[in-house]
Formats: C-alpha cells, structure tokens, sequence
C-alpha cells in the first residue's frame, strides 16, 4: 500500500484507449512492479480527437484528476506519460495545466518519465526539398508537390480544429497552440520531468515525418527520398529481446551512400498499382466522408466549450466538472468514489543486414542518445525551410535535454507499427522489439531514480 506510480497512456488522432494496449501489456511485463499502475483514458476517442488540443486535453485532464482522487488502493506520489502521435501533444498541454490550474492536486506528486512515439512535436508538413530548377523540375517532383498541397488543404479542413492545430494553421502570429505548447507552463512543467524520451521512426511514417519526431530540422530521409544507406547501431544494451531493434547510428548516416536497389518485379508492380486504384475508388471517399462527418459533429459539440476555453474559464470548467469549486482536496478524497468498472479494469530489408550485437550499458547507451545528433555528423545534409512558428518551437523544445531514439520498423505502416497498435500478438517481431526496448530503458531509469 505503499506509494503508487501513474503511468498515463495517451492515444492520437482518430484513436481510442485500445491502441495503447500493447504498449501497456509489454511496459507491464517488463516494469514488473506492483506499485506501478497504467491508464489510459477513454473519453476522446475517434470523432472526439478533432475537437482540439486544449478540449481534448481538458477532457483527458479531468479523468486523469478523477482517478487520483478515487484512488484507494494507496497514495500516487508519481506520474509518468507514454504518448503516442497526438497523444504526446495532449501529454504536454495536460502537464502544463497539472502543476498550475491542477496544483493542489499534483504538486506532491512526483513527475518520473516522458515518453513519446511518433509525435508530431513540431508539427505537421509534408515537407519536399526542392532540388535545383525548382518548379521547374522534374515531373515526379512536380507531382510530389503538388500531393504535399493536396494533402496539406485535406488535413486542415477534414480533420477539424484538430487538424488546423496540427498542421500549425490554427491561428495568426503568437496564438498557435503548438507553439504555445513550447513556452510558459508548458514548457516549465515539461522541464520537471526527470527524463525526456523520443521515439522516431525512419521510414514508412507518412502521417508523422522523422524531422518533427525526432525534434530536428534535418531529415535525412526526406532529403534522400528514403535512399540513404541505414547504419543500424549494434552497441546496444537489453536482453531478453524478440530481436535486436533496428536503431539508427545518425552520425554514421553517410549523404552519398545509397542502399542497393531491389529486383524489379512486374507482379508486384501491377498489385501495388491495384491496391492504390483500390484506395483511391473506394477507401479514399469513404474515410473522406467519414472524416467531414466528423468535423461537423465535432464543431457542434463543442463550439460552446471552445467560447468559454477564449475567455479563459478552462480552469473553472475543469473544477467545476470535478466539483473542487470551494471544496478542499483533502476534504473531497475520502467522498469521490473511485471510477466505472472499466476504468478501474484500466488501471489493474535494408534491415536484413545482419547485426552483430555488442552489448553496452544503459548508462552509455543513454549518454550517447541523450546528446543527440553529433552537429558535425548533421552538418552534411540540408536544414529543412521552417517557417518562423517551428524554428521557434524547435528553439524552446531544444532548451530541455531528450533521449532520442530513430528507429526503424519494418513495416508498411510504421506509424502503426511503433506502438504494435493492433496488439502484441498481431504485431511484427520489430515493433515488438521496439517496444520492449523502450520499457527496458524507461525500467532502468526509473531504477535509477529510486536508488
């Protein structure tokens, strides 16, 4: 009955609490800890996630509140965060709002770890470096343009205020809510945790690129279309792996080396040709359909929250739904009950090459990703074009030190497969190597921490 440590998981964009459950399952298997209990909340789910940042992180905010004031079964004095894609930005407007709106409640529990997966922490672009001759180029980089465009207008119309966020079009000048989440509270509360973890993936993350993952403005795979050479770290620390996770060496990344190209197969081709017709005639208009449906619903639903968020009662809002308006917390933990049955349920190719392992210790492996991507190493690709909102949000977040982490998944959808979001059971050795990697590093800091 000793002190507990919270590990909320948070869910993206079009999501729901399900999709954190391998992350949950292999972080509970290796952790191995009573006293660490995982939730994940469950009221923003699917339509709900395009309602906004600050919607969505209230809302996630007061579950969080409710359950560590219906906690019975001991004292939380820690808390951590594991956000996946937009759930890692949720994470940060959360903990802004914990230690200053939330204080009495939080402040004598201790923040442990921040982990994120394939989080667009600087936001969402579709980013094509322009070669020379500009638009005047070749045809496959016009078409490549002209796609980043179309995909840029979709997501910011489709995907509802949500979108406008993400995409950083959401307001004029200094209002932007991502680039708010980079200073003030924000950026404060972040910087109370005691470590800061990334997770980008490399290749087949066409939602959430490696640059806004991985906090940088140079994406070596973007810059080379996905044709440099990977050089996978074998000086890794963990056992008990389901294989050696592919993690990337960036100061090994050579600009003019380029993998081997692969045996073109015309039965391959002509399926890749099928599947895309298929998505275009028939997924395409129904996701579209589904997508437009629910910006609507979102927009109606919530256009009375969001008036009241403008003038600044999001605190009165999250105490009065919590009923803390002249109550003191002390006073209100012995008669809040603990949540529903289901919320308590909650908290109970070119990577063929082979590795040769060489085991070092978390303590190095540590080091080495926490000073980053070596300046002389990135020197030899291209900065990105950022406009003035992302230099800045890359400036602020570069004030706090992080562990990054680029990994490659093999997988065609490697977004989904950094989080084995359909479950560890349907889920690629790598992801699952991915996985349970991270929760050996978060394991041995949290050791760390307590010895």
């Amino acid at each position: 009955m000793g002190g507990k440590h919270l590990i909320v998981l948070i869910h993206g964009l079009w999501g729901n609490h399900s999709h954190m459950n391998a992350i949950k399952e292999v972080f509970a298997k290796t952790l191995d800890d009573p006293n660490v209990i995982f939730f994940a909340p469950r009221q923003s789910g699917y339509f709900k996630t395009f309602d906004g940042i600050e919607i969505i992180g209230y809302r996630t905010l007061t579950e969080i509140c409710q359950v560590v004031l219906g906690y019975k079964r001991g004292t939380i004095t820690k808390i951590s965060f594991i956000g996946y894609s937009m759930g890692g930005l949720i994470s940060r407007f959360i903990i802004g709002k914990m230690f200053t709106e939330c204080h009495d409640l939080f402040q004598d529990i201790e923040p442990g770890l921040f982990i994120t997966f394939a989080t667009p922490h600087l936001g969402v672009h579709f980013h094509v470096p322009e070669p020379d001759g500009g638009w005047s180029c070749s045809p496959h980089h016009r078409h490549r343009q002209l796609l980043s465009i179309v995909l840029s207008l979709l997501g910011t119309t489709i995907l509802g205020r949500t979108g406008r966020q993400l995409f950083i079009n959401d307001s004029p000048e200094n209002q932007s809510i991502l680039l708010q989440l980079s200073s003030g509270e924000f950026l404060e509360g972040l910087a109370r945790f005691k470590h800061r973890i990334c997770v980008a993936n490399v290749k087949n993350d066409r939602t959430v690129a490696f640059y806004t993952s991985f906090i940088t403005d140079c994406d070596p795979f973007l810059e080379s279309e996905n044709q440099i050479q990977y050089v996978f770290d074998p000086n890794l620390p963990g056992t008990d792996l389901r294989m050696v996770p592919r993690i990337l060496d960036m100061n090994r990344l050579d600009p003019e080396s380029q993998r081997a190209p692969k045996d073109d197969h015309n039965l391959s081709r002509w399926a890749l040709v099928i599947l895309i017709c298929a998505i275009l005639f028939f997924v395409l208009p129904l996701v579209f359909v589904a997508n437009v449906v629910g910006t609507c619903y979102s927009y109606l639903a919530t256009v009375h929250y969001q008036k009241l968020l403008h003038k600044g009662e999001g605190r009165n809002l999250l105490r009065r739904k919590l009923g803390l308006e002249d109550k003191l917390v002390d006073a209100i933990r012995d008669t809040v009950g603990v949540l529903a049955n289901e919320e308590s349920d909650d908290l109970n190719d070119d990577a063929g090459q082979s590795i040769i392992r060489k085991d070092i210790s978390w303590d190095e492996f540590v080091s080495k990703y926490s000073h980053g991507w070596d300046q002389k190493s990135k020197s030899r690709f291209k900065a990105l074009d950022f406009d003035p909102k992302r230099r800045k949000i890359l400036q602020n977040l570069n004030q706090l030190s992080w562990i990054r982490i680029p990994i490659y998944i093999k997988s065609l959808n490697a977004h989904d497969g950094i989080v084995a979001r359909k479950g560890v059971r349907r889920a690629t050795p790598y992801s699952v190597s991915g996985l349970q990697f991270v929760a050996q590093l978060a394991k041995f800091l949290i050791s760390k921490d307590e010895a």
